[in-house]
């Protein structure tokens, strides 16, 4: 199910890969309660006992690219 209003195919290389784990996107994006990021929600292809589906959190904004969270930046000891 691709998306038409899209330039690229990333929804359904990542439907593919998931598919593998019985899993697949749905297509909504919901805020997680701490409300900075963006949740992906997937679904369970194929119910079987005891199986999960697989949360996916980007790290990036998937609407403009801008990361999230900077980069985590080395701590330098200060010199006396």
């Amino acid at each position: 199910m691709s998306d038409s209003t899209s330039s690229c195919n990333c929804i359904d290389v990542v439907d593919a890969k998931l598919a593998e784990r019985n899993t697949r996107l749905v297509r909504a994006i919901t805020l997680r309660p701490f409300g900075t990021h963006l949740m992906i929600a997937t679904e369970i292809i194929e119910k079987k006992r005891g199986a999960r589906a697989v949360g996916m959190f980007p790290t990036f904004c998937p609407f403009c690219g801008v990361a999230y969270e900077p980069a985590a930046q080395p701590e330098t000891a200060e010199a006396n």
